[in-house]
């Protein structure tokens, strides 16, 4: 079955300070009138999703394991030459 509204296509809006609020300016192509009310999904630039560290390790991908500082620091001598 199809749907009668197409999926909406991504719009940049800009945020701008109004008194003590803030507002969204959207584009008049959009054809909006003063009233009308819209649905706004929220997403930041460069931030993770909700809920992305709330997940937990796939057993496809299995986190490595950890190694204690000792190691680490063996490691990086056998690496640098004793400069690390």
């Amino acid at each position: 079955m199809l749907s009668a509204n197409p999926a909406p296509l991504p719009i940049r809006a800009k945020v701008i300070k109004d008194g003590n609020s803030v507002a969204v300016r959207l584009p008049a192509f959009l054809g909006l009138k003063p009233g009308e009310e819209v649905d706004i999904d929220v997403r930041r630039v460069g931030a993770w999703p909700p809920g992305f560290f709330d997940l937990e390790p796939s057993p496809d991908f299995p986190m490595p394991e950890r190694v204690s500082p000792k190691v680490r620091e063996a490691r990086k001598k056998k690496l640098f030459g004793g400069k690390g």
